[in-house]
């Protein structure tokens, strides 16, 4: 099967949100590192435009914020004290390293091969 099927049709094992906001050219840099990183260890990605939601408002003066998380369930992800973040400007390689720690510590180790939890990639 293709590789882009797969991932369509399985949930990744990583989501992280990008809070941003409108015309913010750091979000812009961000969303590149981003891209960076999905091209290395692809993740499911939800972007908030902090203006636009009161509850993300703490947010205003320090996008772009990203939080990493491991997904559950069927749609769910893991919040709280196991949530890592992100702030400002970070690089690719910085939000790799990142989703392989919430991945170690959630117990879901990363195997040779790009196989982890039962699921291939």
């Amino acid at each position: 099967m293709h590789q882009t099927l797969v991932l369509f049709l399985r949930r990744l094992p990583i989501h992280i949100t990008l809070y941003s906001r409108a015309t913010c050219s750091l979000c812009d840099t961000a969303r590149t590192e981003l891209s960076q990183a999905w091209e290395k260890r692809p993740f499911e990605y939800a972007e908030v435009d902090v203006m636009k939601d009161d509850k993300w408002r703490v947010y205003e003066f320090d996008v772009p914020v990203i939080h990493v998380s491991r997904t559950i369930g069927e749609k769910g992800i893991e919040e709280g004290e196991k949530t890592r973040k992100l702030m400002h400007k970070f690089k690719a390689a910085e939000v790799v390293g990142v989703m392989e720690k919430v991945l170690s510590e959630g117990g879901v180790e990363r195997k040779e091969g790009g196989v982890e939890d039962g699921r291939s990639y």
